[in-house]
């Protein structure tokens, strides 16, 4: 059977596709939940169905690439987030506005990561055990004395000044994993080769291995945005072996995440220090503090919390779309609150800039962000949203009964 090469957007549905039973089962392993596959009249023919995860997806027989409906330059913008104005443009990634997103993130990634790194790879102490000829550091008698036969290489501990941190680790996985997949350009592919190259003395290591925050201090402050930009493409990276020699590869980006991400830094950094943000706290709904809730964020004037949000990329139309309310209603309401802000991108049916609920009076502000937009226009809704979150935040004076 001819393989299948498919173009969707997101949040779209493909015609009927031709695709024998190994690609669908390699398909539905690699692509569970972020791809659907929906099955047919005919047993040969599935249809596609595209969520808020973009890039590209290859299996045996088939090869998805899902472009988001944000232009190039603002999705890089958002992946950006943190990193200081000088270092991405289009000319130093090598990006344009046609770019593939694989392409593109590959290409911005391998950018943040050698921007970090040029002058030389983060060293610190690592604790080391070893048996040696040469005592270095503590000698450990306990291991000795239930050894005594090996005491002409005595165990020890000591600490040694290494490459081999888990700093470095991330970023050498996120170069690693980035190479794997099969359709590189062969310019990025260089440049990824020679960035790996520079992490000599730095263990190999599985993405499954990077779950856990790195601690963030003095020395390690400049690595912060090359380990964010890694996090978030190795959580889009998955390669899995199927039977035999074929393998998957899927390089895709969760829009979800990403688009949250950017918005809390995006209004952290234009509120402060007027306002703080709390991104993701967890509050308890009920007096006994038996249920949780974790809203996007939380704002705070002096402390004292006066707004609380959600961030969704996209708003589903019909009684799906209406949930996104119910859970920014509750929060208000725990909170003792006035109001709550619903920040989205997309919407197959746009929700009333101003919901009020009936009998308790709490507003529910919901709020657009174009990213179909020039970049200087998506700044200035940015700045513009920044403002109504200030006018809002302030508690309204309550009336005093005569």
């Amino acid at each position: 059977m001819t393989a299948v090469d498919l173009r969707l957007r997101e949040h779209s549905e493909s015609a009927p596709v031709r695709m024998d039973r190994s690609a669908r089962a390699a398909l539905l392993e690699t692509a569970a939940g972020k791809i659907d596959i929906q099955a047919t009249a005919d047993p040969d023919r599935v249809v596609l169905r595209t969520g808020s995860w973009v890039g590209a997806l290859s299996v045996p027989g088939c090869t998805i690439r899902v472009q988001p409906s944000a232009p190039m330059e603002n999705l890089f913008a958002m992946f950006s987030a943190g990193l200081p104005g000088e270092a991405w443009s289009a000319d130093q990634v090598g990006w344009s506005a046609d770019t593939e997103v694989v392409d593109g993130v590959a290409a911005f990634l391998l950018r943040a990561i050698d921007t970090v790194t040029r002058r030389g790879l983060l060293h610190g102490y690592v604790a080391l055990e070893e048996d040696s000829h040469v005592i270095r550091g503590r000698l450990l008698v306990e291991h000795l004395a239930s050894r005594p036969w090996a005491v002409a290489t005595p165990p020890c501990r000591y600490d040694e000044f290494t490459p081999d941190i888990p700093e470095n680790r991330l970023l050498l996985c996120a170069v690693r994993q980035i190479l794997t997949w099969p359709d590189l350009p062969p310019l990025v592919r260089r440049d990824g080769l020679r960035l790996a190259q520079r992490f000599e003395g730095v263990t190999v290591t599985d993405p499954s291995e990077h779950d856990r925050d790195i601690l963030v201090t003095r020395l390690n402050e400049h690595y912060v945005p090359a380990l964010d930009l890694a996090r978030k493409a190795l959580a889009g990276i998955t390669i899995r072996h199927l039977e035999g020699q074929q393998s998957a590869h899927a390089f895709l980006v969760d829009m979800d995440d990403l688009f949250r991400r950017w918005v809390t830094l995006e209004l952290s950094d234009r509120l402060w220090p007027e306002i703080s943000l709390d991104e993701r706290p967890q509050h308890a709904l009920d007096e006994q503090e038996q249920w949780h809730f974790t809203p996007d964020l939380l704002l705070r004037r002096d402390r004292q919390a006066v707004l609380v949000g959600d961030v969704s990329y996209h708003l589903a139309s019909g009684s799906s779309g209406q949930s996104d309310f119910y859970p920014l209603l509750t929060y208000a309401s725990a909170l003792g609150l006035e109001a709550g802000l619903l920040i989205y991108a997309q919407a197959d049916q746009p929700p009333a800039p101003e919901v009020v609920v009936r009998s308790i009076g709490t507003r529910l502000l919901c709020v657009p962000l174009r990213l179909n937009v020039p970049a200087a226009r998506l700044a200035g809704q940015l700045d513009t949203l920044a403002e109504l979150v200030r006018v809002v935040s302030y508690r309204r004076p309550v009336a005093r009964a005569r």
